[in-house]
């Protein structure tokens, strides 16, 4: 979940109070290999098994065509203020508008995580177009989703970023609408009370069916992708949560169910689970029959 970000289907505010910013957190900084990890002390319910191998990146990446590239970053990771010399100072990579939206955090944690991750986004992306990092513009539909002005994107380059605590995902594609989103397992949130407020009644049903205890992270992996797919369509408000039904359980391969009532609409769009971080959810939505999907580690 980003927190702040334009057109989100909820208040942020409401958002962090809902499904929270706190879990099983080792509370100091790990080795590079093992960053993604939950501690020791954290049950099976934080583990997710290792679906992708997160490698690092090429520096000139080919554009993406038939695939999905995903990046993912550790924010509190001192290493992404030395991607290059300009990530160092933020000030010489950021736009007007992002400096704004970052001094805006109450907390300082939260402002350097959220400069660290549109400067990063703004490296990556220069890696695909050729451009200088902080030369990138970008343009905002009515919702506020963000797109690289289009005279400097002849190739209808595409993405979309997510973050929640301290770890990133950015989805880099081509042409197709995509979303990502990543969000961090807490024991305590009311799953099945929440679940009776903000899903739809099929996957309400498909909760409550659960062994109690799956219904944890079943919870925050049907939010993960609901929040997905919101993000890819694009419509923020205009699109009710209640409107469309993911599937629930959390090891089971992940799939739009319907749309509006149409259990046919969804075919044309792929969902994947992505194997982040334990104690994370975190979900990629394409609009694709199907996909391929590389997965990379910036700071690797």
């Amino acid at each position: 979940m980003v927190h702040g970000r334009k057109g989100n289907p909820l208040d942020p505010d409401l958002l962090q109070s809902i499904i929270g910013t706190v879990g099983c957190n080792a509370g100091q900084e790990r080795s590079r290999n093992s960053r993604f990890q939950a501690p020791a002390a954290c049950n099976e319910l934080f583990s997710m098994p290792a679906k992708h191998i997160w490698r690092e990146g090429p520096q000139k990446p080919a554009l993406p065509s038939e695939r999905i590239d995903v990046w993912r970053l550790a924010l509190d990771d001192s290493q992404l203020d030395k991607l290059s010399a300009t990530l160092a100072r933020e000030r010489t990579v950021l736009a007007p508008d992002e400096l704004a939206r970052a001094a805006r955090f109450h907390f300082e944690k939260d402002r350097i995580r959220f400069s660290r991750c549109r400067a990063a986004l703004r490296a990556l992306l220069s890696r695909y177009l050729g451009l200088s990092p902080g030369d990138i513009r970008f343009t905002y539909s009515p919702s506020g989703k963000p797109e690289v002005s289009a005279d400097q994107n002849p190739h209808s380059v595409r993405f979309n970023v997510s973050h929640s605590e301290s770890i990133a995902l950015i989805a880099i594609g081509r042409c197709d609408n995509l979303g990502v989103d990543i969000e961090k397992v807490r024991r305590d949130v009311r799953a099945e009370e929440l679940s009776e407020r903000f899903f739809s009644t099929r996957e309400r049903a498909s909760l409550r069916a659960l062994p109690a205890r799956l219904r944890v992270v079943a919870f925050y992996s049907c939010w993960a992708r609901k929040e997905a797919f919101l993000k890819a369509i694009g419509e923020g408000l205009g699109f009710p949560l209640s409107d469309f039904s993911v599937s629930v359980h959390p090891d089971v391969e992940p799939r739009i169910e319907e749309i509006r009532g149409d259990a046919t609409v969804g075919k044309r769009w792929s969902l994947v689970d992505l194997s982040a971080a334990d104690s994370f959810r975190s979900a990629l939505v394409i609009e694709r029959p199907s996909t391929s999907v590389a997965t990379f580690d910036l700071t690797a």
